[in-house]
């Protein structure tokens, strides 16, 4: 079964950007989504510090992940560490727009997606350099 693991940035920019990232996953053969735990309490934080669009992006954030996905108590220092973690042990693509992150997936051949041009969900492929 396919599955992703969704980062933060991901799930802001879907409101952001009015992006349906859930119905373009399932589109490619995803079944199954999750978060760390991490992510839903960084989301909480920014739902409290951020003004504006960006703090009703974090507020459809956490009903994406309410409504779409599983989350996970996953033993990390921090929430990057936590999504790669998850990734890893659950076998899914890690869907990220996180520069540093992508790179620190690819490097422990974990396979990465990512919004492009923060419109549609786009699969790199696994084995490409």
């Amino acid at each position: 079964m396919r599955c992703a693991v969704i980062d933060t940035n991901v799930l802001m920019y879907s409101y952001l950007e009015r992006v349906d990232i859930f119905s373009q996953l399932r589109e490619m053969g995803f079944k199954k989504f999750y978060v760390p735990s991490k992510v839903v309490e960084e989301l909480e934080r920014l739902k409290i510090s951020l003004t504006g669009k960006e703090r009703q992006a974090s507020k459809f954030a956490l009903s994406l992940i309410e409504r779409y996905c599983e989350v996970v108590d996953i033993e990390a220092s921090g929430t990057d560490l936590a999504l790669i973690e998850l990734a890893r042990s659950k076998n899914c693509v890690l869907i990220t727009n996180d520069k540093k992150l992508k790179k620190m997936a690819k490097d422990l051949g974990i396979p990465i997606g990512y919004l492009r041009e923060l419109k549609r969900i786009e699969i790199e492929d696994f084995y490409e350099e």
